[in-house]
């Protein structure tokens, strides 16, 4: 059963995906700031949202192709949560090589990254509002994660 119908007034999936991205990107930067960086130049807010935006930009593209397609939000869902357990193997391993608390600062911000966007995507994409104010929460964002990198 689909429940899926086009409505050109939503936001598109990519955009929905960007704005659950910027979301998870302001949280997961002010969970960090009290952490310890593995390394200030690459673990930063800055690279915190990059990331954060660029997992909400695919994930948008992963919703756009299932959500018209049977059971779309469980797919998506089991989807979404195969990439955090690649992420977080991912980090395991460069821990091992890496060391100095890799795993204990991106561990908590992988998780709400990976949270916002496997839950908000799908949220976002049936908003019927002016695309302008996700656009506006994508630049909240990225000013969020730039500004952190003076705190």
């Amino acid at each position: 059963m689909n429940d899926y119908r086009y409505d050109p007034d939503t936001w598109s999936p990519i955009l929905a995906g960007l704005v659950a991205g910027a979301v998870g990107a302001v949280a997961a930067s002010l969970i960090s700031l009290p952490l310890t960086s593995p390394d200030e130049n690459v673990a930063n807010t800055a690279s915190i949202t990059f990331l954060a935006l660029v997992i909400g930009a695919v994930s948008g593209l992963l919703w756009r192709r299932l959500r018209a397609s049977r059971n779309a939000l469980r797919t998506y869902r089991i989807g979404v949560t195969l990439a955090l357990f690649g992420a977080l193997t991912a980090l395991a391993i460069t821990n091992l090589f890496v060391g100095d608390n890799v795993y204990t600062y991106t561990v908590p911000v992988a998780f709400v990254v990976f949270l916002s966007v496997g839950l908000l995507t799908p949220a976002f994409d049936t908003l019927a509002i002016p695309r302008w104010i996700g656009w506006a929460g994508v630049a909240a964002a990225v000013i969020v994660g730039i500004s952190g990198l003076f705190a």
